[in-house]
């Protein structure tokens, strides 16, 4: 089986050339399942034309939800739509729409090989102790000039209707993506999540900005259910806009994201899809 991924295509913030592109070259590499590892697009229209376009280069579209997908905003808000609303009631049925599958709302299986995924969240397990930022900054996502945004349009309610935290959302995805293991009976797995599970995945840069926002970077306990189940042969994540490829045990750990137009350095859109779509046979 031939399986091509990405992840943070922004296509709302990169534009149509990107789509393009990206359409191009996965048509070119001939997948038989193509996954999007989350970051999409925020907007409902954006999202959807994209995965109808990306529908017509795999047999297979599959996709996980990204921060980014989740957004919500005031208005929406006052409608009752928060970010389960999004994940649990939007995104799926934009998939559905588009003949793609969303690995959030439950796992499938391929020609013997199964197939989680999760947004995943953070829970602040990444974060630098050596920085000095209160733990205040990180319930507000700001400090030293930065914010970080998802604390403004990630708004995830629990049944009080009061917003949950961090690590109460990050847990109950956990527990989720736990349950879709369970419910697979292949031998083989490929996990997909958009926030990072594993700590080797992370970043380290001495610019305190940057060690304030790895806190939101992923959640080490997500690793600990990947890690602990030893059908996962393969783990694709993204979030970071940066890449990486590890071994961690006996399973293939990769980061390959396409993100934002202004961090490719001047490579055209073609370059920069060729480099971050990967191509793995299993």
């Amino acid at each position: 089986m031939r399986v091509a991924f990405t992840s943070d295509i922004h296509i709302d913030l990169n534009g149509p050339a990107v789509l393009d592109a990206l359409v191009a070259r996965a048509r070119a590499v001939a997948p038989d399942v193509l996954i999007i590892s989350g970051d999409i697009a925020t907007g409902a229209t954006t999202y959807l034309s994209t995965l109808l376009a990306l529908k017509t280069t795999a047999p297979r579209l599959l996709v996980v939800a990204g921060n980014h997908d989740v957004w919500t905003s005031p208005e929406a808000l006052q409608k009752g739509l928060d970010s389960w609303v999004r994940l649990d009631k939007l995104l799926p049925a934009l998939c559905t729409e588009a003949g793609a599958e969303l690995l959030d709302a439950g796992p499938v299986e391929i020609d013997g090989i199964g197939f989680a995924g999760s947004l995943g969240w953070y829970d602040l397990t990444t974060r630098e102790h050596i920085l000095d930022a209160p733990m205040e900054a990180y319930r507000e996502g700001v400090w030293g000039g930065l914010r970080w945004t998802d604390h403004t349009y990630a708004i995830w309610n629990g049944p009080d209707g009061t917003p949950m935290s961090m690590e109460a959302v990050a847990e109950v995805l956990r527990e989720r993506l736990a349950a879709h293991l369970r419910a697979l009976t292949t031998r083989r797995i490929v996990v997909a999540t958009h926030t990072l599970p594993f700590l080797d995945q992370i970043h380290r840069k001495e610019h305190p900005g940057w060690r304030f926002v790895n806190a939101f970077m992923g959640s080490l306990p997500m690793g600990d259910v990947i890690r602990a189940d030893p059908r996962v042969v393969l783990a694709i994540a993204g979030h970071t806009h940066l890449g990486s490829d590890l071994r961690i045990g006996r399973m293939r750990a990769v980061v390959s994201p396409l993100g934002y137009n202004k961090e490719w350095k001047g490579s055209t859109p073609a370059a920069a899809v060729a480099n971050a779509l990967k191509v793995v046979e299993l």
